[in-house]
């Protein structure tokens, strides 16, 4: 039997190779975290990230539906649901997967920010600051409290204050 930190360090492998693009060894890991702890929302999520890089946006969808339906919580499903559709161009159905995301968290910043950028594409920009600014805010106190555990992640929590920054400024910069 895997201990918690075991399947954690393996979580973590994964996610790192999908970032690099590297999605066959993405998927064989989750294949053998699959014997570990069975079949988890977290490992239907990832197959469905892993389909929809690999251009195959159905069968993304259908592994974020079943991650839905092992765990009707998990955000990042709802999140990557949202995507589709706005990579799909129904805007009405993403901004819905995202509010449905921010439900069960009102904290997750990727689903303000993607709501910021549907709302934008919809010419609602009040709305549009109102999400960009609070993925800000929420960034910038996750990139706090990671400085505040981890000296290790401080290059990427810099870079992501960065980022979230820049996007704010471009976005109100664009906006006049």
């Amino acid at each position: 039997m895997a201990t918690d930190r075991e399947i954690t360090e393996r979580r973590f492998r994964i996610n790192r190779l999908i970032e690099l693009g590297r999605l066959d060894e993405a998927r064989s890991e989750l294949e053998a975290l699959k014997e570990l702890e069975g079949e988890s929302a977290f490992i239907l999520n990832k197959l469905g990230i892993i389909a929809v890089c690999s251009g195959q946006l159905d069968q993304g969808k259908t592994y974020f539906e079943k991650a839905l339906a092992v765990d009707d919580r998990y955000v990042q499903a709802y999140n990557n649901l949202g995507n589709i559709y706005k990579e799909m161009g129904d805007l009405d159905k993403a901004v819905e997967y995202y509010q449905l995301a921010l439900r069960y968290d009102r904290e997750y910043a990727t689903a303000h920010h993607n709501l910021g950028v549907v709302y934008k594409q919809k010419g609602d920009i009040h709305k549009s600051v109102q999400h960009l600014k609070q993925a800000n805010r929420l960034q910038s106190v996750m990139a706090r409290r990671e400085l505040a555990v981890s000296p290790a992640g401080t290059k990427r929590t810099i870079a992501w204050l960065i980022i979230g920054a820049l996007l704010v400024l471009l976005f109100l910069y664009r906006r006049s």
